[in-house]
């Protein structure tokens, strides 16, 4: 069940870093255009996408979290290891249940993005951070 979980957790968050990666790159896939990929991954009010730089380093993050727990699988009595993955599973958790305030709402107030946050972005952040806890909690069935 352990390896399970890491796999799907690390394909899809591999998928999830590809995209970004295919924006630093320049692409607006799936969006028709760039100004409408803005509106539907960022949702601040911004008309084109953040600078490659910024594109490339989420790529960069969610890559080493698609890994993490395939090192947890292989490393599971390393503390360090451990408190890693508590952090990410904190940062997956933050960004999904921080979505749904309005604090969150005042600043991603763009359309499409706050319907896609709410339905799809959001929960899968919550999920990703469920399935990192899963790891840490000691009470995952193997």
């Amino acid at each position: 069940m352990k390896l399970m979980l890491a796999l799907v957790l690390c394909v899809v968050l591999s998928g999830v870093a590809l995209l970004h990666f295919l924006w630093g790159r320049g692409s607006h896939w799936p969006a028709a255009s760039e100004e409408a990929l803005a509106r539907a991954a960022v949702g601040d009010g911004r008309r084109r996408m953040p600078p490659p730089v910024a594109c490339f380093g989420v790529a960069a993050l969610l890559l080493v979290m698609a890994f993490w727990p395939l090192v947890i699988l292989s490393h599971p009595h390393e503390i360090w290891v451990n408190q890693v993955c508590a952090v990410i599973a904190g940062l997956f958790v933050a960004r999904g249940v921080g979505g749904f305030t309005p604090r969150w709402r005042a600043f991603f107030y763009d359309e499409p993005f706050t319907k896609l946050d709410r339905r799809y972005y959001s929960p899968l952040c919550i999920v990703f951070g469920l399935g990192f806890a899963a790891f840490v909690s000691g009470d995952f069935v193997t």
